[in-house]
């Protein structure tokens, strides 16, 4: 009994001290501050910088480039400073002020936000807008027009080179601002073969802080043409064939427009898939193939095409593909290129065959692709293209048919996705 007793008192006394003494001991405190998470991102693009017909170059014979939301934005030291966003935006409001519009052209008025910031509109803003574009061919001879109109002064650089430099003038918005005779003359003379840059630099003048008052903007819009008779002599290719840098497809690009293919004809395209900030599976599809039959004429129906039997075109049935992972120079050279199409695969059953790769963040996936109308070879790393074998007569089957088909190109991120494969999202992509 008594030990109990004592260690009672014993406790007691422990917290007497506790509720009556204070005790200072060592102590730190680190405090990290701004922790963050932010969503990753995938962005894909897309380049054709070649193609061949019948071992023709493609060679550009006009180009038209215009201000849009695929304007790149590069520099500043507005208010968006170390921050701006990568692609220019379309400005909703237009000054009663602005030129309206440029005559036959797509451009739109532009700036890094819609609307102006108001900070923008006192701070003299300064902000760099870029438009690239590929040139195939030859450059004497060619002709370049540029138009714009800008609030206020304005810089262009093109491939380096100033052509102009007015940032500290004020009355530039109101009509078009071509460029001079000499300013012309020097546009021509810094062309390039490959990739051309074309920068151009808007200063607002500093003022009322009211973006309605005192707004920014951009419109232009740049031809660059060679001497028609220097596309004349393969007019049909020149004219249809279409090269571009990458970029993010609109709708608007095709890597083929053939209006007047014949047996034995082929060519030959260079795809590139780019991706930025991760690590990508990369897919292509051939899909949405459509035969159409058109008229049907009596080389045809003599050739065994009749109706109903058959109420489609037959010209997929003659169209051959093949294709691989190129290293750039759009030549199946064999070795470390592999095979991603079989040679002399019909385009009707190219859909079952899907391109797939493994991109680095950063870097660039080559794509060859090999057409023939007949019969398609491949020996050694030669190819080689025939009109049918067998029956030579059965391709007048194919006489006015047509082929229509797309190609999609997807992207998803390979960190904590191990097992994907390109099949698992076709029925999401085409259900």
């Amino acid at each position: 009994m008594k030990k109990i007793l004592l260690s009672a008192g014993m406790i007691a006394l422990v917290g007497a001290l506790a509720v009556g003494g204070t005790i200072a001991f060592y102590n730190d405190t680190e405090t990290s501050n701004g922790n963050i998470f932010v969503a990753g991102s995938i962005d894909l693009k897309v380049d054709h910088l070649k193609q061949t017909y019948n071992g023709v170059d493609c060679e550009t014979c006009s180009i038209n480039v215009w201000s849009s939301t695929l304007t790149k934005v590069t520099g500043g030291t507005g208010a968006y400073v170390g921050g701006y966003p990568t692609n220019a935006v379309e400005l909703t409001f237009i000054h009663s002020a602005w030129l309206p519009s440029i005559p036959s052209s797509s451009a739109k008025w532009i700036w890094v936000t819609n609307p102006v910031l108001a900070a923008d509109t006192a701070n003299g803003a300064e902000y760099t807008f870029q438009k690239k574009f590929n040139w195939n061919g030859g450059v004497s001879g060619i002709t370049l027009d540029l138009a714009l109109a800008a609030d206020n002064g304005y810089k262009i650089v093109f491939n380096g080179t100033t052509i102009v430099d007015v940032l500290g003038t004020e009355s530039n918005y109101g009509a078009l601002v071509n460029t001079t005779a000499a300013e012309a003359a020097m546009l021509p003379l810094v062309v390039q073969n490959g990739v051309n840059t074309l920068d151009i630099t808007v200063r607002n003048k500093p003022g009322s802080s009211n973006p309605a008052s005192n707004p920014a903007g951009l419109i232009f819009d740049l031809k660059v043409q060679r001497p028609q008779n220097e596309c004349e002599a393969d007019s049909a290719f020149q004219q249809a064939c279409m090269l571009w840098n990458e970029t993010d497809l609109d709708g608007s690009q095709t890597f083929f427009n053939f209006g007047d293919i014949k047996p034995a004809d082929w060519g030959t395209n260079l795809i590139s898939l780019h991706v930025e900030t991760n690590d990508a599976y990369a897919c292509l599809f051939p899909n949405g193939i459509i035969d159409g039959e058109n008229t049907r004429i009596e080389p045809e129906t003599t050739a065994g095409d009749t109706t109903p039997t058959q109420p489609d075109g037959e010209l997929s049935d003659f169209l051959k593909f093949f294709a691989w992972i190129d290293d750039g120079d759009s030549v199946y050279e064999g070795g470390g290129e592999t095979i991603v199409v079989p040679v002399n695969t019909p385009i009707e059953t190219i859909d079952t065959e899907i391109i797939a790769m493994n991109l680095q963040s950063g870097g660039t996936g080559y794509i060859g692709l090999a057409w023939c109308v007949g019969t398609q070879t491949l020996v050694s790393t030669t190819l080689g293209c025939t009109g049918v074998s067998g029956n030579p007569n059965i391709i007048d089957q194919a006489q006015t048919d047509s082929v229509m088909a797309s190609l999609t190109a997807y992207a998803v991120q390979q960190r904590n996705n191990p097992n994907f494969d390109c099949e698992s999202v076709l029925p999401t992509l085409f259900p």
